[in-house]
Order: structure tokens, then C-alpha cells, then sequence
């Protein structure tokens, strides 16, 4: 699959992507450095998929920080921004890509097993969100995208734990960019289908399937596919798509 060459889209942004050993968020690391960014990324126990996406982002020229450590812990989302922000200054651009989900029946799901979702898939993008906040607020700029799923906004088999914790996202995503839309904040999701790596894994066999029987395209994403729009969406080219939820899954809803 062929992608555009580098057109210079983030040139100088900051950009900090949680969740970035694998996947989606690995793609968006790769698409950030070749539009010229800095990238920073967060991993926890990927350390092979952390050394390839710090080689991809090195291997356009760009800055990288690569920031290890569990968002599930409190005090995680101020240490890794903190980081950041003492190399670069500030952030720019933050995407909350970083989330676990497990295929268990909801009849036996434990309370343990909610609360692991919920920890990680809402509550530290929440707490990454409040930790950049601050600087953009000050610099009176910033753009923050949020990694949801179509299990957020539809009714689509899978984890009953993880498509509630995505309507979270969403949700936050919708009333947050009202709160700072007056500091030059965007703040968007990004609806995904399913897309090769990451948490393919986890998708029964007959379960995609059936999507990509009902896609419009007949195939599974590419993970660049998600790079290049959240590159687009973080870029100071956009200047009004806020509160948004996008669908990209390869019309499989439409």
C-alpha cells in the first residue's frame, strides 16, 4: 500500500502519543515523524515494538522520547508529560491511543476485569488530557485526538467492557472540546474499525469476518490508514473540526 511522501504537515509540533509500541499507535508515531514532528510515545511492556518505532520515528530525522511506564498508575500521565515537556517545552499535539481489551462474556467479567478496562481505556486519557492541558492552555494552542472504536457508537458484537469504556471516550471527547474550544484547542476521535496489529489479536476469526464482508472496501485496515488522518487532524490545518466523532472503518457502517 503506497502513501504520500513527506509534505512537512506537523513541522515543529510536539506531538506525545499513548500506546505507541504497536499497532495504530505505532503508525501515528511513523506518520507524525515523516510530517516532520517530534514524536514522543508511551509503552509499557512492548520493549521489541518500542525499539522499532523509535527506528521508524529516528529514521525520518525527527526527535523521539521514548517513555516507558503503566498510564494505569496515577501518577503515570504528569510523570511522562513532565517529560516531555522538559525536552521540548511543551506539547502540541497529545493522541490517547493506549487501551487493553479482553474477549470475556460479560456474565464473567469480574469486577477486577472491569476496572483494568476502565483504568486504562478512559480514566488515563483522562488524566493524560488534564496533564497537557495545562501547557496548551498557556500557549493558547493545542490538539488532542482520542483513538475510539465503532464498538463506542454502535452496536457491534465484542467486549461489553470495551465498548463502554470507548462511549466514555467519546463523551469526553464531545464536552471537553466545548471547555477549551476558547484556548485554540481541538479535540477529536477517531472511530476505528478494525486494523491489522494491535487488537486484531483479540477479534474472533468469524467476528471480522463479518465486517469485512460488510465493508465497503472488503478489507481490514491498514494501521498508516489512521496515521495519515490523525496526522491531518492534529495538524494546525485543521482549525474547526472539534467535538467530532469520525468513523473510519472502511464504510462498514455507512
Amino acid at each position: 500500500m503506497s502513501h504520500p511522501a513527506e509534505s512537512g504537515l506537523l513541522t515543529g509540533q510536539r506531538v506525545l502519543v499513548t500506546g505507541g509500541s504497536s499497532g495504530i499507535g505505532q503508525a501515528i508515531c511513523a506518520v507524525a515523524a515523516r510530517e516532520g514532528a517530534r514524536v514522543a510515545f508511551t509503552w509499557s511492556t512492548n520493549a521489541a515494538g518500542a525499539a522499532t518505532t523509535e527506528g521508524m520515528v529516528r529514521e525520518h530525522g525527527s526527535a523521539c522520547l521514548s517513555l516507558r511506564g503503566d498510564l494505569r498508575d496515577r501518577a503515570a500521565a504528569d510523570q511522562m508529560v513532565g517529560a516531555v515537556e522538559r525536552e521540548w517545552g511543551a506539547v502540541d499535539a497529545l493522541v490517547n491511543n493506549a487501551a487493553v481489551s479482553e474477549a470475556v462474556p460479560f456474565v464473567l467479567l469480574g469486577d477486577d476485569d472491569i476496572a483494568d478496562v476502565m483504568e486504562l481505556n478512559v480514566l488515563a486519557a483522562f488524566r493524560t488530557c488534564r496533564a497537557v492541558l495545562k501547557g496548551m492552555v498557556r500557549q493558547k494552542y493545542g490538539r488532542i485526538v482520542n483513538i475510539s472504536s465503532i464498538a463506542g457508537s454502535r452496536s457491534v458484537p465484542g467486549p461489553v467492557h470495551y465498548a463502554a469504556s470507548k462511549g466514555a471516550i467519546e463523551g469526553l471527547t464531545r464536552s471537553l472540546a466545548h471547555e477549551v474550544g476558547p484556548y485554540g484547542i481541538l479535540v477529536t476521535a477517531v472511530a476505528a474499525g478494525i486494523f491489522d496489529g494491535g487488537m486484531r489479536s483479540t477479534i474472533p476469526e468469524h467476528h471480522q469476518r463479518r465486517y469485512t464482508d460488510a465493508s465497503a472496501l472488503s478489507r481490514i485496515g491498514n494501521p498508516l490508514e489512521c496515521g495519515e488522518l490523525v496526522a491531518w487532524l492534529i495538524s494546525k490545518r485543521n482549525t474547526y473540526m472539534t467535538g467530532s466523532v469520525i468513523f473510519l472503518d472502511g464504510g462498514t457502517l455507512g
